[in-house]
């Protein structure tokens, strides 16, 4: 609930509950410190603390309480007082376009990703806050830093992907998909003219650690035994953060994530061990992961469900416009799309149907042969 205000320091201690913490404060751009585990009586909260790649500082405790005071003291949390008085509205001009266009340059030619399309105000504060770890006030100075600190790049790059994500985030939404739209759509792509199993394929881009596909993987399994159907299942799970890729595909979590899978859930997809939960083969195998420039990359195709929740909320208006269409050209007809809780289709309803406003459940639409082509030869131009 404070946002950029929040922060986190890990300190001796063992399990990885910290690690949750760590993650949850990051996701509100708030700041990160860590004990060195090396100086930690008891090393494991804090090593699992700093392999998230997201601690700001690993400090011994001796060095903690000056970092942290500089941290506070710095422009990035006084927007008010000693840097000069700066309204939410003027915030916006601090980091000026010529600037930014050199930043984006440098983020482009060094991971190969364009995020000028993002919403400019969710980026300056994330740039803002990497000023604020080095005690920079200009952004000139600070594109000057990057251009010789490579690690810094890769660092900001990292700070820019950070999503919120969890198991069954906003569980009622589940519940609204579980309680109508899948069970239908299960049961129209079943082939009535075989008794072998159906292919049910689906596509979670932006999927971060890889929660949301493992959420996703255990709804479709209790829909399809509660429907007594069987189907052979094809789940992606892609993301343009190639670390949160390998975390999902290993499939072990913090023993915190026990705060959102009920304990008959937990029984019968995870495994417990040593202070963590492993995703169990069952559901590890459902899926496939990928990193993937959801903007540039072709889209997987012939999809029967598509979720894509929280990520278009960091998009600018011309990307989210973008990506519509390409959903559309990805589904197959009748099939599903999932949105976060604040995100719409927006003017596309020409190419969904809304099967439920408040969970944001879309159907796909036929739509005109002309659109689908200049989408397909788009992608295969791409």
């Amino acid at each position: 609930d404070q946002k950029e205000h929040a922060i986190c320091i890990v300190l001796s201690g063992t399990g990885s509950d910290g690690t949750l913490g760590l993650k949850a404060i990051k996701a509100g751009s708030g700041m990160a410190m860590v004990q060195q585990p090396r100086s930690a009586k008891y090393a494991g909260m804090p090593s699992s603390a700093e392999s998230t790649g997201m601690a700001d500082y690993v400090l011994a405790p001796a060095d903690m309480p000056e970092q942290l005071i500089a941290y506070a003291r710095g422009p990035y949390l006084n927007e008010s007082g000693r840097v000069g008085d700066r309204s939410a509205g003027d915030r916006a001009a601090v980091i000026e376009a010529e600037p930014m266009a050199r930043l984006f340059q440098l983020l482009r030619r060094h991971t190969g990703h364009d995020f000028s399309g993002y919403k400019v105000n969710t980026i300056r504060r994330r740039i803002e806050r990497r000023m604020n770890i080095h005690q920079i006030t200009r952004p000139e100075e600070y594109v000057r830093f990057l251009e010789h600190n490579t690690h810094e790049i890769e660092l900001l790059f990292k700070e820019l992907l950070i999503s919120v994500t969890s198991f069954f985030r906003d569980p009622e939404s589940w519940e609204a998909l579980a309680d109508g739209p899948l069970p239908r759509l299960m049961k129209s792509i079943r082939d009535p003219t075989t008794n072998g199993e159906t292919t049910l394929r689906a596509w979670t881009p932006g999927c971060a650690t890889g929660e949301e596909v493992y959420s996703l993987a255990i709804v479709l399994r209790e829909c399809s035994e509660k429907l007594k159907l069987r189907f052979e299942y094809q789940m992606f799970g892609t993301d343009l953060d190639s670390t949160a890729i390998e975390i999902a595909r290993f499939g072990r979590f913090p023993a915190g994530l026990s705060a959102d899978v009920s304990p008959e859930r937990i029984d019968r997809y995870f495994l417990h061990d040593d202070g963590t939960y492993s995703v169990c083969k069952e559901i590890r195998e459902m899926a496939v992961f990928a990193p993937q420039n959801l903007i540039k990359d072709p889209p997987f195709t012939k999809l029967d469900l598509i979720t894509c929740r929280n990520l278009l909320i960091y998009l600018g208006a011309d990307l989210q416009k973008q990506l519509m269409p390409i959903f559309h050209y990805a589904l197959k007809p009748g099939g599903l799309l999932m949105l976060g809780s604040s995100e719409t289709i927006g003017d596309f309803s020409d190419l969904f149907e809304t099967v439920d406003s408040k969970w944001k459940i879309y159907r796909r639409k036929q739509s005109s042969a002309v659109h689908r082509r200049n989408l397909a030869r788009e992608h295969n131009h791409g």
